[in-house]
């Protein structure tokens, strides 16, 4: 499996999306495979760290988006709290940026100390990025043309 679970989380988010989903896998400066291996390491420490920024949704999708890609299989074991102190490594993370404006990088993504330009859409959009500390290791990108509720776009979710 090349995508890692930037793409899964994506995928998980989104897969309940009425209409195409479309995703675009951005490598910086890691290839996939060495991203997976970041990510396993990571893991093998305890959760790793899942933020959410801009939810458009009503309910906590944080949680439940940790809840799915902690239920992916990617030839290992991860999993994923939305708790800061429960994290394994907190320097590395997995971040869903909803609704970025044109053009935000994965970098802009990954640093939290920055706000980060947001557009309206009428569909959903989101930079799903893993990073480490505020570097971004792997990251994609998703944009749908519809969405209902974090509880229907995750429990359909098959990845």
């Amino acid at each position: 499996m090349r995508l890692l679970i930037p793409a899964l989380a994506t995928a998980a988010l989104l897969s309940g999306c009425s209409g195409m989903v479309r995703t675009v896998l951005h490598e910086y400066p890691q290839t996939s495979a060495v991203a997976r291996d970041l990510l396993q390491d990571a893991a093998a420490a305890g959760p790793v760290l899942l933020e959410v920024r801009d939810n458009p949704f009503s309910g906590d999708v944080a949680r439940s988006l940790a809840a799915a890609a902690s239920a992916t299989s990617v030839g290992f074991t991860a999993r994923f709290t939305t708790d800061r102190a429960q994290a394994g490594r907190s320097d590395f993370r997995l971040v869903v940026q909803f609704s970025p404006a044109p053009g935000v990088s994965a970098a802009e993504v990954c640093d939290s100390s920055r706000p980060v330009a947001k557009t309206p859409t009428e569909g959903l959009t989101a930079v799903v990025a893993f990073c480490k500390q505020t570097q971004p290791i792997l990251a994609t990108a998703a944009v749908a043309p519809k969405a209902g509720g974090p509880d229907a776009q995750i429990g359909r979710a098959h990845v």
